[in-house]
């Protein structure tokens, strides 16, 4: 007859133990992981954005307006729930992207509330710069110049914009 072999109660409450401790320093860090990936995705989108509507407005010699839009249909200057670009003075999109998520990431701080190309490509008037908070602090920022022209700013710079997020 062979013996049986088991884990005793104490064994079995010391790995329980563990397992609990090592879920509590591997959750939040897996968190951060995700919204790091999250803000990265986010900053991709909104270069292509500015990259696609100045593009747009040179290679078709036309204006366009890029604008934050919570429909997708309309300028509302909600740039958190998606933004639109399409031909300035007209109503009809070129193009609609709409964020999805369960809070407000992104924020513009400019001149206007809408970015205008020429056909140019200067956005004289859209000078500003577009950034998203995490934990009170500015995870990124990119600005834009008169030229349209946009640019990361350096980790210095978030630092000393962190009141923009309060």
């Amino acid at each position: 007859m062979q013996a049986q072999r088991a884990f005793t109660l104490i064994e079995m409450f010391i790995v329980l133990t563990l397992l609990s401790i090592l879920g509590h320093i591997a959750v939040p860090a897996l968190q951060d992981f995700l919204e790091r990936n999250r803000q990265q995705a986010l900053h991709d989108q909104v270069t292509r954005a500015i990259a696609n509507a100045r593009m747009y407005a040179v290679t078709q010699r036309v204006q366009v307006e890029l604008c934050g839009s919570s429909d997708g249909l309309t300028c509302d200057d909600n740039w958190a729930q998606g933004w639109l670009l399409r031909p300035f003075k007209h109503s009809e999109p070129i193009s609609v992207t709409q964020l999805n998520g369960d809070r407000p990431r992104l924020q513009w701080s400019g001149f206007q509330q809408r970015i205008r190309f020429h056909s140019s490509g200067i956005s004289p008037t859209g000078n500003g710069r577009f950034y998203s908070c995490y934990k009170q602090r500015i995870t990124w920022q990119l600005v834009l110049n008169r030229q349209g022209r946009l640019r990361t700013a350096s980790p210095a710079e978030n630092t000393a914009q962190t009141a923009r997020c309060t």
